[in-house]
């Protein structure tokens, strides 16, 4: 039998939907599907939870006497009385009897009933969790302007997470939770990256009710049962304190909280939380910001998303700028473009925050903006970022470079210059860089000017083209197409190329095939996938000399790789080789056998692995080819025919035109 991954319970789930689509409103759909969902783990899986004989799954679905709804209501009572610590409160507004009839309770048990949910059922131990982000995520996209609310794209999450790097035995707070995702991110990069995130501790507010008990249940179905999620406005009374009554601080804070919301400043507990100012806001997201502040501890890192508004508004809140930024606590802006949040299409930053001891040394006095808008993939109702711009903006945060047109380091001299106004246009050029001027008298009288040739020669030799294959001199500062012309020159480019490529994917498949064994020596263990930074590491050293790719296309090549291959990767942790092909011939891949041979299969997987990689570096290699292409097709729509090539056409054809009227006897 076929163990059920995420995808495939997200849409066992998606048919529970369906049996409640006209008979609840849309937004109950989830309080009905979870309490469904932990009422069947919970029995299906014994030690999830404490399970009395009232909430067993047998006792439901044998029911007699009573009505179906008060039997599913009481199962989830006494599973809350025997589970106080992590559901009390959390069924408050979930009742069976109210919201669904007989006939659609039947239905809904027996569809349940066909799920099984232990562990030995299940791919991996997180699939219920998983499934649950899958299902949490469609319902954010059909929730319009409440989606923000308590759904943050998990892209979104994971490049915040990355960005601050959470590490063992710390603790990670999200004061304005909504569905918990970014705890739950942070507990797995804890765990892909050191092994064990046992001792992270995990602490969360959320306003909303509903909200607040959703997220409780999330983080139980991806089996967290020792987080501080609790219920309350964490601006005017956050819950989490120490001993005399002061706020408790936390060595990473992640949030995204609700834009522009508004406020009562009597309201408000803990003003010291405000100590760069506030009473005159008009919303509260600068408070907001001020509460991550207020909640790092001296050497923490926060990351908290805001709108582009908080860069540049004036009065009050351009004083809290300026008095932050003074103060060594703001590290870095990163615009990351229009349409990527759920329900909204106004554009968003991420603030990188600092504890009161402020940047590592050799920052500060700077900030770092990036302008990630480009770095988005555009889809057809949402933007998304995909893992390769996720390397690319993360490996910039942490190497603190400049890249024209997408990053840049600001003194605080700059920025004070400017008022403290920190729109990320004013310190990065977002538009595409122009054109080089034409050269008028390249224009006038022939030939490509040898400089902008010089400009993209690197580029050329690196797929082995060289000067003479392209132009014939002409002087010392211009050269000519050759007597072929300048599409003809430009159809022999990929031939010319041929030769570099295949070198450089050559250099990909022998790198691979030292991966490959590093993979299977860690077959079977769960230490295989923390071999991800070494590896991609080697990667972008072993191609780089090319000068084909850059380092972040390489990394973006090997990071999409990674993600689209991480469940191959974490069922060959688990299973080894034979497990991988088990999960293949589920899905139906290639027509794979659910049996082979040892050392077939670990054949097999490899060879699958590697041609995934190798496919993604050739259609970056061929896309930089055509771009080459498309440079020495510029120059000839440029330079090829000049205006002295005009003149002489144009005379050509008056004088043609002269001898036919002659002809004609029109002379």
């Amino acid at each position: 039998m076929s163990l059920l991954t995420a995808g495939q319970l997200a849409t066992s789930l998606w048919g529970a939907a369906d049996i409640l689509r006209g008979r609840v409103d849309a937004p109950q759909y989830r309080d009905v599907i979870f309490g469904m969902l932990v009422l069947k783990r919970a029995s299906d899986q014994p030690g999830v939870l404490r399970v009395p004989e009232r909430s067993l799954w047998s006792h439901i679905v044998g029911y007699e006497g009573k009505a179906l709804g008060h039997v599913l209501n009481e199962a989830l009572w006494e599973l809350e009385r025997s589970n106080p610590e992590v559901l009390k409160g959390v069924f408050e507004a979930l009742d069976f009897d109210r919201r669904l009839g007989r006939a659609e309770l039947k239905e809904l048990v027996d569809h349940f009933d066909r799920i099984l949910l232990g562990d030995a059922d299940l791919e991996f131990g997180d699939e219920v969790g998983r499934a649950c982000d899958l299902i949490l995520s469609e319902f954010a996209d059909s929730a319009g302007k409440l989606g923000p609310d308590f759904f943050t794209p998990r892209s979104v999450v994971r490049l915040m997470v990355r960005l601050v790097r959470p590490q063992e035995g710390q603790s990670v707070y999200d004061p304005f939770a909504g569905s918990g995702g970014m705890l739950l991110e942070a507990r797995q990069y804890v765990d892909e990256h050191y092994g064990n995130s046992a001792n992270l501790a995990l602490f969360g507010q959320e306003a909303n009710n509903s909200t607040w008990a959703m997220a409780r249940l999330n983080l139980l179905l991806h089996s967290i049962t020792d987080s501080s999620l609790l219920h309350g406005d964490t601006l005017t009374d956050p819950l989490h304190s120490e001993e005399g009554g002061r706020l408790r601080c936390f060595d990473r804070v992640l949030t995204n909280p609700p834009v522009s919301m508004k406020y009562y400043e009597k309201e408000v507990r803990h003003p010291e939380r405000m100590k760069y100012g506030g009473a005159s806001l008009k919303n509260a997201d600068l408070l907001n910001v001020q509460h991550v502040l207020a909640t790092l501890r001296p050497d923490g890192i926060g990351a908290v998303v805001s709108p582009h508004g908080v860069l540049f508004r004036r009065g009050t809140e351009g004083k809290i700028r300026r008095a932050i930024v003074e103060d060594d606590r703001l590290e870095a802006v990163i615009g990351i473009g229009p349409n990527v949040f759920h329900g909204t299409s106004i554009p968003a930053c991420i603030l990188v925050l600092r504890g009161v001891n402020g940047a590592p040394a050799d920052q500060r006095g700077q900030v770092l903006f990036i302008d990630a808008e480009r770095e988005v993939v555009t889809g057809r109702s949402q933007n998304r970022l995909e893992p390769q711009n996720i390397e690319k903006i993360v490996s910039v945060f942490r190497e603190w470079v400049d890249i024209p047109g997408f990053s840049r380091v600001v003194s605080l001299q700059e920025i004070e210059s400017n008022e403290f106004d920190l729109n990320i246009g004013r310190y990065v050029g977002t538009s595409p860089a122009p054109d080089s001027p034409l050269d008028v008298r390249a224009a006038l009288f022939g030939g490509v000017p040898r400089s902008e040739f010089e400009a993209e020669a690197a580029k050329f030799h690196s797929y082995g083209i060289g000067l003479s294959d392209l132009f014939m001199p002409k002087n010392a500062d211009y050269l000519d197409f050759p007597s072929c012309g300048c599409e003809a020159t430009a159809a022999r480019l990929p031939s010319l190329a041929a030769a570099k490529e295949e070198e450089f994917i050559g250099s990909c498949r022998s790198w691979w095939e030292e991966a490959a064994s590093r993979i299977a020596e860690r077959a079977e263990s769960e230490r295989l996938l923390m071999l991800r930074p070494r590896l991609m590491a080697s990667f972008r050293e072993e191609l780089l000399p090319h000068g084909i790719l850059d380092r972040y296309q390489l990394s973006g090549a090997f990071a999409a790789w990674w993600s689209n291959r991480h469940d191959d990767l974490r069922s060959l942790s688990l299973r080894g080789f034979s497990g991988v092909i088990d999960r293949w011939a589920a899905a139906d891949v290639a027509g794979q056998s659910s049996y082979l041979p040892h050392g077939v299969a670990r054949e097999r997987v490899l060879d699958v692995l590697g041609a995934d990689l190798y496919s993604r570096v050739e259609k970056l290699v061929v896309a930089e080819r055509q771009g080459l292409i498309n440079v020495y097709r510029s120059w000839g729509d440029r330079y090829e025919t000049s205006l002295m090539d005009l003149e002489r056409q144009s005379e050509a054809a008056a004088a043609r035109l002269g001898a036919r009227l002659k002809d004609l006897g029109y002379a």
